[in-house]
């Protein structure tokens, strides 16, 4: 990893067509809407606000198994990047768990809910502070520019065809 990329790793600045800021930008939607669930206290409110967290959680999620992990997990110099890519993968099987048990608890009494809802986000916020720190340093100095630019290209394209599954669904 060079300088530049030092740097911007350190202060999570990334390129537009890095995988990392396109990562980053699911991310805040992701969080945002995890937070809101944990707010949410009519059953309508917390079906809407599901409705469009799972698409966007699971798109992001699969997409990023199938390149970001699935590059990380091929990289044979050091076991660092390849535990990174495994992690990431079961830490997104966990989120999915608490989805689904969370969507199937709509009319749930607040306490319950809530419990519920803060569990979820805090497995995403724990995933994304972990991702954005260890993950993507792990990119950084694995991936050329070119590479994460390709990353970026094909996590892209896989997200976009998840989304468009999920519309059509």
């Amino acid at each position: 990893m060079d300088v530049i990329d030092t740097v911007r790793n350190t202060l999570s600045v990334y390129a537009d067509n890095d995988v990392r800021a396109l990562l980053v930008s699911d991310h805040e939607a992701i969080c945002d809407l995890a937070q809101r669930l944990v707010d949410a206290t009519t059953a309508a409110g917390r079906h809407a606000i599901i409705e469009r967290l799972r698409p966007l959680l699971t798109a992001h999620a699969r997409a990023e198994e199938e390149t970001v992990y699935a590059a990380l997990t091929k990289v044979e110099a050091s076991p660092a990047p390849r535990v990174a890519g495994y992690e990431g993968g079961i830490e997104h099987h966990l989120v999915d768990v608490a989805l689904a048990g969370l969507a199937a608890r709509i009319d749930a009494p607040a306490d319950l809910w809530t419990a519920h809802a803060r569990v979820l986000h805090d497995l995403v916020d724990r995933h994304i502070c972990d991702e954005e720190n260890k993950t993507f340093e792990e990119v950084g100095e694995r991936f050329s520019i070119e590479e994460r630019e390709a990353l970026a290209a094909d996590f892209e394209r896989r997200r976009q065809t998840l989304l468009a599954q999920s519309v059509a669904a």
